[in-house]
């Protein structure tokens, strides 16, 4: 029921809100010619000879030790060339429907990821990489790629959930009313949106909002830790659940304090885990687990400087 759900969200983001027609149509009746039963087909035997250049047609033989194929003007049989797919092999991971494959198409696609991933050398090659890369499902269904956007070294990286409805019409991250609680969350801080580098845990809208895979995420993960490598933040800030899992492991409880985040060829990084902006106007325990979240970063930038 989900999923149904999901494909009738998407239909009215791209606005699809009219029905073909209230009730289902056989349109084999509409071309005024009836349809009677299949006759069946003469067997070989009664089938009409076919015209040659030497006489009627005959089915080839085998010779005594050879395959049944065709034969040349010195009687030498030969095999007819198999025929070649018509259809490319899809690719890693991305089988029909959910985009989930076998073990081995499912490793094939995070290592292709981390690949394409690993070749970019600075954050606009990295932006042109996602926005090309194919293997990733989500990317056929979203309208934008969702970028990390902000300055190099910027004093906090916030990483979002997954892009919402608003950034994936307007391809900007923390936009619409998501931006708009950011901006009076970071109100109190000695830093305006411009001094943030800002980016979401997925670069593409799920199709309806619906959850995203395990594979999905894993196949986003190489470009998120990449533009951390290649933008370099002091500190991250993982706003939601679902950056939470994705950088410190599923396994691991979020805390309310900053913790060291191990990732290849880089020191240690410090991370908080806080809530979403989104979930100021959830309760007053959303409202007041985020002010906490919000002194302690403003305490810790205030001793950096």
């Amino acid at each position: 029921m989900e999923a149904e759900l999901s494909l009738l969200r998407l239909y009215m983001e791209w606005g699809v809100d009219t029905a073909l027609a209230d009730v289902p149509a056989d349109h084999r009746q509409s071309t005024g010619h009836a349809i009677g039963p299949r006759t069946a087909r003469p067997a070989p035997d009664d089938r009409p000879p076919m015209p040659g250049r030497n006489g009627p047609y005959a089915p080839p033989t085998a010779r005594s030790g050879h395959p049944a194929g065709l034969a040349d003007a010195a009687g030498n049989t030969h095999l007819p060339r198999a025929m070649p797919s018509p259809m490319p092999p899809a690719m890693p991971g991305t089988g029909p429907g959910t985009g989930v494959g076998t073990a081995a198409s499912i490793a094939d696609s995070v290592a292709l990821a981390r690949q394409v991933a690993a070749r970019a050398d600075s954050p606009q090659a990295l932006s042109m990489a996602m926005d090309r890369f194919e293997a990733c499902p989500l990317r056929a269904t979203a309208m934008h790629t969702l970028v990390p956007h902000g300055p190099t070294h910027a004093p906090l990286m916030l990483i979002g959930e997954a892009p919402d409805a608003d950034e994936d019409r307007s391809g900007q991250v923390f936009a619409g009313v998501c931006g708009t609680l950011l901006d009076e969350m970071l109100a109190p801080l000695p830093l305006t949106r411009a001094d943030l580098l800002l980016a979401t845990a997925l670069p593409w809208r799920p199709p309806g909002g619906r959850p995203p895979s395990d594979l999905e995420q894993r196949m986003c993960l190489p470009f998120l830790e990449r533009a951390i490598e290649l933008f370099a933040p002091q500190r991250l800030l993982l706003c939601g659940r679902m950056p939470a899992a994705m950088m410190l492991g599923r396994d691991s409880q979020p805390r309310r304090e900053w913790q060291p985040l191990a990732l290849p060829g880089l020191p240690p990084l410090p991370v908080l885990c806080m809530r979403h902006p989104l979930q100021l106007r959830a309760s007053s325990t959303a409202r007041r687990e985020i002010w906490q979240s919000l002194l302690l970063v403003m305490q810790t930038l205030r001793q950096s400087a």
